[in-house]
């Protein structure tokens, strides 16, 4: 047997268990804050994109603005708010108000202009940059995040 495809099929099965692990180990740590989420939701919607900022890695995606595709829903309480993604490796990014900053552009656009909010923060314990968007209520949905604490930019 040759080595090459000996450690490229154990590398491929190491990266699929580490993103198990980390989503596993995710959602536990999420589960008090998704729970007050939950029981105190203000404001819920379907939303058209998410899009997420790359921090690097295979296919050099660092800077680019990568789709996360399946239906996602945002669902803010009173002071926090969670973007869920059930088909994403990642099922829910949750962040803190006050933690948070919201700021609205256009760059994550490709084709379309488009307005996006761009969401800023610690989710999952490490720092992640969404941008999300939706046809109708965008503002509304402006309303919603400034009203946990996000700083506004």
């Amino acid at each position: 047997m040759e080595p090459l495809p000996v450690v490229f099929t154990f590398t491929v099965i190491c990266g699929i268990l580490f993103l198990l692990t980390r989503r596993n180990r995710e959602r536990p740590a999420n589960a008090p804050l998704r729970a007050e989420i939950q029981a105190g939701t203000r404001f819920e919607t379907r939303l058209d994109r998410v899009r997420i900022l790359g921090r690097g890695g295979f296919e050099g995606t660092r800077g680019q603005w990568i789709s996360i595709r399946g239906p996602k829903r945002l669902a803010v309480g009173a002071d926090a708010f969670m973007i869920s993604v059930p088909q994403a490796h990642l099922h829910e990014f949750v962040f803190t108000g006050r933690e948070s900053s919201i700021r609205f552009s256009q760059a994550p656009s490709r084709l379309a202009q488009r307005d996006w909010i761009v969401i800023a923060g610690q989710a999952g314990g490490r720092q992640v940059e969404l941008a999300i968007t939706k046809k109708a209520g965008l503002p509304d949905i402006w309303q919603a995040l400034a009203g946990t604490g996000a700083a506004q930019g």
